[in-house]
């Protein structure tokens, strides 16, 4: 059910604005998956007003005190990010009649959001912007992050999770029995991020989450990346899922909801270049090795997750009607397997993208 006008005025009125709460327009937003947000125009201000699920986040407030954490100490000129602007009571966040938390930040413009890359150009800025994100973090490290999403990326704990759904009555349908078969046949894949963290062969560094082309913000004419927005999910965690993620959004030309789904090493190769170009020597020669199994692992998981999240009743992810999270996990298996055919050239061309920014360095 739609949120009331009335009910987001009076939201709106809980922060520090220039102008009369009452007089803004405001209108949905996006297509998000998780949280609702909510466009909204106060003379010549532009803001946006979004509820935290916290179906989702346990904790909502720590969402927001990480985005605090990081504005006080962004200074990467040209890429911005969300900073919460604060409520009337001191803080950086409203509560409504259920208890549900909201945040209103400002809206980032002139930007626009890409459906897909359409040249390398464009994917070298992602890398670059993603690249800059994580070298300007590690600067300011050690930061005063929480844990905003407990259990996120445990590739191997939505492993265990999938397997207590699988039942027969679960394959009596086709489609999700053989789902289900390609997820086990490549269960040692879940545990290699995890195992190379324990045994001490990567680190933790602070990451974005979700760093897919819908939360990254171009200029209006597409030739560079202003911005990279949705940070609900930053924290302490591994760079590995964010370039992995990173790369299984930008790089599948046919989409996330397509059919033939396949990675184009073209965009990868830009991706890689200008990331490897913009951090500097930030990874390791164990971590640089470790990137193509975070990219096959990492599209691997998601489609674990939309599979669980079919056979519990789509509980967690938005969907129009029952079935597009079977459908989303078929996309990402694909994905999967199409990385796999061509893992050699992948692992080459990690290499030498990196070997390329040493050699300008």
């Amino acid at each position: 059910m739609p949120t009331e006008p009335a009910r987001l005025h009076a939201l709106l009125a809980g922060f520090v604005l220039a102008g009369d709460p009452d007089r803004a327009a405001i209108a949905p937003l996006g297509g998000g998956l998780i949280n609702d947000s909510f466009a909204v125009r106060l003379g010549e201000q532009r803001y946006v007003l979004q509820r935290i699920n916290a179906r989702v986040f346990p904790d909502p407030a720590r969402v927001i005190a990480n985005q605090v954490a990081l504005a006080a100490v962004w200074d990467a000129p040209g890429l911005d990010i969300p900073t919460p602007l604060p409520s009337r009571d001191g803080g950086f966040a409203r509560h409504d009649d259920s208890g549900a938390c909201w945040r209103l930040t400002r809206f980032i413009a002139p930007s626009r959001v890409l459906a897909r890359l359409d040249r390398p150009a464009q994917a070298r800025a992602v890398g670059e912007a993603l690249g800059r994100f994580h070298r300007t973090l590690a600067r300011h490290a050690p930061l005063p992050l929480q844990t905003a999403l407990p259990g996120f990326h445990d590739t191997p704990a939505y492993l265990v999770g999938l397997r207590r759904l699988d039942t027969p009555t679960a394959r009596r349908d086709p489609t999700v029995a053989e789902s289900l078969d390609f997820v086990a046949q490549r269960a040692p894949l879940a545990a290699t991020l995890a195992t190379a963290r324990a045994e001490g062969r990567i680190g933790e560094h602070v990451v974005h989450g979700d760093p897919k082309l819908d939360n990254l913000l171009f200029s209006t004419d597409a030739s560079r990346v202003v911005a990279l927005i949705d940070l609900d999910t930053v924290q302490p965690g591994l760079i590995h899922h964010d370039l992995g993620d990173c790369l299984r959004s930008c790089c599948n030309r046919a989409g996330e909801r397509g059919a033939g789904a396949r990675f184009d090493l073209g965009l990868g190769a830009a991706i890689l270049g200008g990331y490897a170009a913009a951090t500097d020597g930030l990874l390791d020669a164990e971590e640089r090795a470790l990137i193509p199994q975070a990219l096959r692992l990492v599209p691997f998981e998601l489609g674990i997750r939309f599979l669980t999240d079919h056979l519990q009743g789509d509980r967690y992810f938005r969907v129009r009607r029952h079935g597009d999270n079977l459908r989303k996990a078929r996309v990402q298996f694909a994905l999967v397997a199409d990385l796999e055919r061509q893992t050699d050239e992948i692992e080459a061309l990690v290499e030498r993208c990196f070997a390329a920014a040493t050699n300008v360095a």
